[in-house]
Formats: structure tokens, C-alpha cells, sequence
């Protein structure tokens, strides 16, 4: 008997026995007061017995009703409860297993594990755990039991485990085990939800991301290569840029002993004639000789001055702006000379900076021989090259405008692209290019160049400093 049946039968024992003794206590003495005729009583007594029946099986009646339509009513709800249990029970996504504590035993499964492992519910009852692992550790039945009784003796357990359907392929699952109590047996529950998606999805993870290191480590690589390559072509340009710079110095050197070679030919030619006729005395031979030497010596120094523009520099070095600037336009100026160019320069500072001084000349060359050649083929106006040295705000600034035509709008953007150029075939396209490269990347510097709202290019160097 269930504890609340036996309950219900004591309510109905305890107020029958209270009403019966209630009768048997008050209507003796109701009688007794009312009736003396013994005749009469007895008559009573009788009634009153049948009275006493007849009210006690109506009273019964109505407890016995009451109390089977509240259990009824008790039986219809957990009936319910047990349907709306079943429905979920068997509608989760996830497969639930009920195992035996001790033995692992499958108890009871949901309809969720037959779908997903592909066996009706009395297959899996009847075989148990074999064959919903592998062959193979960890994944047989001896580990399953042993996760079950870890989980049995209190310790809930969540792991991956490798599955095998009844059609004979795997699937990845991840299970999770606590103990409980049914129906006074301890037991294992046991969910287990299908992760294969996610477990490919890990799988694809991987593969991409070991794709995407090999592509980082190639990539790097192919950076690495085109950077030493275009640091080759760099160089290559540079070499280029060098050479033709040097070719105009030769030809500058060519314009600047020119004249000194042919004075020292008239010196030599008069003394060779003052000989012949006899009139060359010891003080005119010292005179012409001392005329000579000056000659050379100035050759000599007009060697040493362009030596530093061919000179290889491996370490940036501090260096006088201004003595730069004083150099470049004197290696310039036999073409300024020639063509009949006027100069000037206005330096408001002599600061010293810190950085290539040869290849900060050859960028002052490139600036000043492009300016001369925009110049000479002006016809008519001023021709004008202006140097200014003052500071702007990233450091010294060197600035050096020309009073020519200016540079085309639609070919301003480009001028320091390599291999561009406005001087047809005879220009190589790289003397800007590598100005720009000078100043910005060995030198930390900014190069700029624009039209003056006057006329004429303008150019504009800046160093740190």
C-alpha cells in the first residue's frame, strides 16, 4: 500500500470512529431524558441503530467518493506528468542512456539515441554497450564501464568518445555521466550528443590553420625575396643614377680644364718660342713655370673637390649644408657658365646635418642640372636658379627654384616614379626617382616638388635635425 492510500484509509477510520462515538454518547442520553416507557425505548433503540447504519454508510459513501476522486484525480496527472515526461524524454536533441550502477547495464534509452545510433530500443536493451564503441582503446565497452562506475561513485564525468552506427560508420560524440537514484536503484544517466559537425569543422580548423602558416612561412619568404630583390634593383638604379651623374661630373671636369689646359699649351708653346729665338731668359722661364704650377695646383684641387662626390660612404656622417650646396653649384657651374644661367643663394643658416653627404650631392646635382636643363631652352626672360637655405618643420631645408616653365600639372604626380621622364629619349627617368629614395629612405628626409604661382619648378629638401 502506497503511503498516501494508507493515509487515506486512517482519515476515514478516525472520523467514522468519531462520529460513532459521538452517536453512541449523546443520543443514549437524548433517549433517556426524552423516553421513560421501556416499551418505547426499546422502539427507539432499534430506530436509532438503523438511523446509525443508514447515516455512517452515507457517511462512508462520501468519504470513499470524495477521497477516489482526488485520486483520480492524482492518477490523471501523473499520468500526464509521465506522457509530458515520455514526449521530452524522447524529443531531445540529445541520445539518454539509463545504465545499471553496477553491472552498466542499459536500462532504458530514449527514441534520440535509436535515430542516432540506428538500433530499435529492445536491440540496445538486448546487446547493451557492444558494438556502440569501436574495436579499438579507448573506445570499447571495458572503458565505457569504467567511466560508468567513476560516475556511479559520485563523480560526474564529460568526455569525447569515437561511436560506431548500426550501418557500421563512426561518429564523434561528447558524453556526459551523473548518478541518480530510480525507483530506489542506484543508476547512471548518461547524455550523449553527436559532435561530429563541430569535430569537422576543429578538423577544418586545423587544416586551415596549418594552410595558414605555411602560407605565412611562404609569404614571409617571398617577401624576404622581393625585398632583396628590390633592394637589388635599388642598387642597380642607384649604380645607374651614379653613372650618369658621374658622366656629367667628367663632362663638368671636361668644361673647368678646358681653359687651364689650353692656358698651360700657350705657356708651354711661348717658352718653346722664346727658346728658338734665343730671348728666353731665366726670369721669364720662372715666371711662365710659377704661371704653370698655379694652373696645375688649381687642377688639382678641382680633382679633390669632385673626389667626394665619388666617394663611398657605409656610415651616414655629419656634414655642413651649406659647403654642400657651395659644392654642388661649383661643380655645376661651367653648364651655368655656358648657357649663361645666373645663380643665387641666400642662406639664412649654416646648420649641419647628419647623413650621406656624397649621395645628398648627387641629389643636389640631379635638382640643379634638371633646372639649367629646363632653362636653356627657354627663349627670352630671366634665367634664374635660386637656392635658399633656411629650416622648415622636419629640420634644414634646402630649396632650389628656377624661373622656367614649371612642370606640367598632369605630370607633377608623377615625376618621381622611376622610368618617367619629360625629356624624351635622352632622359633616363630615374635621376628623380632616386633623389626621392636618397632623401626619404637612407636619409629620413622628405623631397617635394611643385610649380611656383610666379613661374618655375620648385623642389624642396628637408632632413631631421
Amino acid at each position: 500500500m502506497s503511503r498516501s492510500n494508507h493515509l487515506a484509509t486512517l482519515r476515514i477510520v478516525a472520523i467514522y470512529a468519531f462520529f460513532a462515538g459521538i452517536w453512541i454518547l449523546t443520543s443514549d442520553a437524548v433517549v433517556g431524558w426524552l423516553v421513560h416507557n421501556p416499551v418505547t425505548m426499546t422502539r427507539l433503540a432499534v430506530f436509532k441503530g438503523w438511523l446509525f447504519v443508514l447515516l455512517t454508510s452515507l457517511l462512508l459513501y462520501r468519504l470513499i467518493t470524495s477521497d477516489h476522486r482526488i485520486l483520480a484525480e492524482a492518477n490523471a496527472r501523473l499520468t500526464e506528468s509521465e506522457e509530458r515526461f515520455h514526449t521530452i524524454y524522447d524529443l531531445l536533441s540529445d541520445a539518454i542512456f539509463i545504465h545499471d550502477a553496477e553491472t552498466g547495464r542499459i536500462l532504458d534509452v530514449n527514441d534520440t539515441m535509436c535515430r542516432m545510433y540506428g538500433y530499435r530500443r529492445d536491440e540496445v536493451l538486448e546487446q547493451g554497450l557492444f558494438r556502440l564503441g569501436t574495436d579499438e582503446a579507448p573506445y570499447r565497452d571495458v572503458e565505457a564501464l569504467e567511466w560508468i562506475h567513476q560516475a556511479a561513485a559520485g563523480q560526474p564525468q564529460l568526455f569525447e568518445w569515437l561511436s560506431t552506427h548500426k550501418d557500421g560508420h563512426q561518429f564523434w560524440v561528447e558524453v556526459s555521466m551523473r548518478c541518480a537514484v530510480l525507483e530506489g536503484k542506484p543508476c547512471c544517466i548518461v547524455l550523449v550528443r553527436d559532435i561530429s559537425k563541430r569535430k569537422w569543422a576543429e578538423e577544418q580548423l586545423n587544416i586551415q590553420q596549418q594552410q595558414l602558416e605555411e602560407l605565412n612561412r611562404t609569404l614571409e619568404q617571398r617577401v624576404a625575396e622581393t625585398v632583396a630583390e628590390l633592394r637589388h634593383k635599388d642598387e642597380l638604379l642607384l649604380q645607374q643614377s651614379r653613372q650618369a651623374a658621374m658622366g656629367e661630373m667628367l663632362n663638368n671636369i671636361a668644361h673647368q680644364w678646358r681653359q687651364p689646359l689650353n692656358n698651360i699649351a700657350i705657356y708651354v708653346q711661348g717658352i718653346q718660342l722664346l727658346r728658338q729665338s734665343g730671348e728666353l731668359s731665366d726670369e721669364q722661364l720662372a715666371s711662365d713655370v710659377r704661371s704653370v704650377m698655379e694652373i696645375i695646383t688649381y687642377m688639382s684641387k678641382t680633382i679633390d673637390d669632385f673626389r667626394i662626390f665619388f666617394r663611398q660612404e657605409k656610415q651616414p656622417h655629419p656634414f655642413d649644408l651649406k659647403g654642400a650646396v657651395n659644392q654642388a653649384l661649383h661643380f655645376v657651374m661651367p653648364r651655368l657658365e655656358q648657357h649663361q644661367i645666373n645663380w643665387r643663394l641666400v642662406a639664412d643658416a649654416t646648420p649641419t646635418v647628419i647623413g650621406y653627404q656624397a649621395e645628398y650631392l648627387q641629389v643636389l646635382l640631379n635638382i640643379l642640372n634638371n633646372a639649367i636643363d629646363a632653362l636653356k631652352e627657354q627663349e627670352g626672360g630671366e634665367q634664374l636658379i635660386t637656392v635658399t637655405i633656411d629650416r622648415g618643420d622636419l629640420g634644414p631645408r634646402v630649396t632650389i627654384e628656377d624661373s622656367g616653365a614649371g612642370v606640367q600639372a598632369s605630370d607633377l604626380p608623377h615625376i618621381f616614379e622611376p622610368y618617367f621622364t619629360t625629356k624624351g629619349p635622352g632622359g633616363s627617368g630615374i635621376g628623380l626617382y632616386m633623389a626621392k629614395a636618397i632623401i626619404e629612405k637612407h636619409m629620413a628626409g622628405r623631397l617635394k616638388a611643385a610649380n611656383n604661382p610666379s613661374g618655375g619648378a620648385r623642389f624642396t629638401i628637408e632632413l631631421p635635425g
